[in-house]
């Protein structure tokens, strides 16, 4: 069972803890204090006084003993103190606490009395003292454990805090600080520090390379627009000089949406779009890689569903799932269903290998026994994708076999909610 308890609940637990153990330690040691002091200033005593009074009475000149004590020899002995055997008794008689020693010498049977119902009040009143420092002392442990823990991690809590509002990293608290909490913040800001400086590399290495390769590829479009026009009566050449046009217009819209990656997904923007339109469109696209194979793509749609979102992304995350369905299908049928909710893709191929079904969605992982060509890149897009857009992509092994993937769609106060959390991250 996963422990859940808070730092600060840990360490005024710990303070408790170490507070009963301590107040129990000392009950027991005041306890047996005062079990030692009842045998010692009662059973002793009457034990000597035992003595002394039968050696009186043999004597023949038994002295007046102390109140409250009474000496017993044979038939003087009361009925209720007969049955007792040699030794020292407590023994209760109404509201009266009595102790009695009984002696047998010779033919001679003693009894001895002592009426201690004061000192067993007074044992009463304080075991009830010693309860109630107890109850006391643990009270007081709790209250100061949870002030002394609230102290303690004050640092701590206010590090996390700093760390989840995204400080910049010289804000963070406790930086000078020559203690645990000061190697904890230096650590947090030299990490944090490194991570934001690799993402703004990342990002400025994205967003320089869609812009250098928007140019050419800008060049290759036109030319191929200019070779359509040239070729318009050779039909042979004018079916490759479309699919050179094609191919183009397609690599620009992929750097324009890797372009758009490298954006804040607050300030990217966006519009209704029409998915059923778009995913119409990535079919006919997939289409050249199912030539040659008995495979067909069945699309199943709910009218025509809109959601908000810029057209170059869902493109790029729509059009690799359909990519690799058809890919990796050698037979059979890729289904694609579309609801308001989400978006379904699934083949009946082989299915991802179980041993990086846990790493799916990481750049360059692919199966061991893979024997389709890949860099291990596409589905790594797609979550980046997918986390830009505010969708969920899910993945599952249909019962059949094959596998099954599922893009998610925020509604609309989900998506509004995400937007107002992105631009307060960005504000801070």
């Amino acid at each position: 069972m996963k422990n859940n308890f808070s730092l600060k609940h840990r360490i005024a637990g710990a303070f408790v803890l170490l507070a009963f153990v301590l107040c129990s330690f000392f009950s027991l040691v005041a306890y047996f204090a005062v079990e030692v002091a009842e045998t010692s200033l009662i059973d002793h005593n009457m034990s000597k006084l035992m003595g002394q009074a039968i050696n009186q009475h043999r004597n023949g000149h038994l002295s007046e003993l102390p109140e409250d004590i009474h000496f017993y020899v044979n038939q003087g002995i009361p009925a209720e103190l007969r049955h007792y055997a040699p030794g020292i008794h407590e023994i209760e008689s109404g509201t009266r606490t009595m102790h009695i020693i009984v002696r047998n010498q010779g033919d001679d049977h003693f009894v001895l009395s002592d009426d201690t119902t004061d000192f067993e009040f007074l044992e009463l009143l304080i075991f009830i003292s010693i309860g109630a420092g107890f109850a006391t002392s643990m009270l007081l442990a709790i209250a100061l454990g949870l002030v002394s823990a609230k102290r303690i991690i004050a640092p701590v809590t206010e590090l996390a805090a700093a760390v989840e509002r995204n400080d910049a990293p010289t804000m963070l608290p406790s930086l000078t600080t020559q203690n645990e909490i000061g190697m904890l913040a230096r650590a947090f800001a030299k990490r944090t520090d490194q991570l934001q400086q690799f993402l703004a590399d990342e990002k400025l290495f994205t967003g320089d390379v869609s812009h250098e390769l928007r140019t050419p590829l800008t060049i290759v479009l036109g030319a191929s627009e200019l070779l359509k026009v040239r070729l318009a009566q050779s039909p042979d050449e004018l079916l490759i000089a479309e699919r050179i046009r094609r191919v183009a217009a397609e690599a620009s819209e992929r750097v324009s949406a890797l372009l758009l990656l490298s954006q804040s997904p607050e300030t990217l923007g966006g519009s209704q779009l029409s998915l059923t339109h778009l995913i119409a469109r990535e079919i006919e696209r997939c289409q050249q890689l199912l030539a040659g194979k008995p495979v067909q793509i069945q699309f199943q749609e709910s009218g025509d569903i809109r959601v908000y979102a810029r057209a170059e992304l869902a493109g790029i995350a729509i059009g690799n799932l359909l990519r690799n369905a058809c890919q990796y299908t050698e037979e059979g049928t890729v289904r694609v269903q579309l609801t308001a909710q989400q978006l379904t893709i699934e083949d009946n191929g082989p299915g991802v290998p179980e041993n990086v079904r846990a790493r799916l969605f990481e750049r360059f992982v692919r199966g061991s026994n893979n024997q389709h060509v890949g860099s291990g890149l596409g589905l790594a897009i797609v979550k980046r994708v997918a986390d830009h857009l505010g969708w969920q992509i899910e993945y599952a092994t249909p019962s059949g076999g094959g596998s099954r993937f599922t893009l998610k769609f925020p509604s609309n106060q989900d998506l509004a909610e995400s937007l107002q959390n992105h631009t307060a991250a960005a504000l801070i």
